[in-house]
C-alpha cells in the first residue's frame, strides 16, 4: 500500500470514510438502518437545498438522533474538520468559490459515506 503522502484526495477520504462505516456496523439495526438513512439522503438534500442549509438541517436532527450527529461528525471528519459545528461555520463564512468548492468536497466525502453504507450497511442477507 502506498504511504500517505502519494495518495490522492479521493483515496484518503474513501479511506476515512470506510472506516467510519465499518464503526456504524457495531450499531443496533435500527441505529445503523437511520445512519443508513441519512448517508443515502444527504448528498440529493444537499443538491435541492444548498451545503449550509443541509447541514444545518443536520445539525437541527442531530439533537435528537444519535445518527445525524454521527453522521455529520462522519463527514466533516472525512474533510479534515472538527466536526459538523466546523463544517457549518465554514460554510457560513465562505466566499461564493470557497463555498462551491466546499460543497464539491463534501458531495465527494458524502459519496464515499453513501456507497460504503450500501455496501456493509444493507439488510440484505449475504451482504457484509
Amino acid at each position: 500500500m502506498c504511504n500517505e503522502q502519494h495518495k490522492t484526495r479521493s483515496q484518503r477520504q474513501a479511506e476515512a470514510a470506510l472506516a467510519a462505516v465499518q464503526a456504524i456496523r457495531e450499531w443496533p439495526p435500527k441505529e445503523r438502518k437511520e445512519y443508513k438513512a441519512r448517508a443515502d439522503n444527504f448528498p440529493v438534500l444537499v443538491l435541492q437545498a444548498g451545503l449550509a442549509q443541509a447541514v444545518g438541517f443536520m445539525r437541527a436532527k442531530a439533537a435528537k438522533s444519535k445518527a445525524y450527529e454521527r453522521y455529520l461528525g462522519d463527514l466533516a471528519g472525512i474533510l479534515g474538520m472538527a466536526g459538523g459545528d466546523a463544517l457549518q461555520q465554514r460554510a457560513i463564512d465562505a466566499g461564493l468559490p470557497d463555498y462551491r468548492q466546499l460543497t464539491r468536497d463534501t458531495l465527494a466525502a458524502a459519496g464515499w459515506l453513501k456507497r460504503f453504507g450500501q455496501a456493509y450497511l444493507s439488510d440484505k442477507e449475504g451482504t457484509p
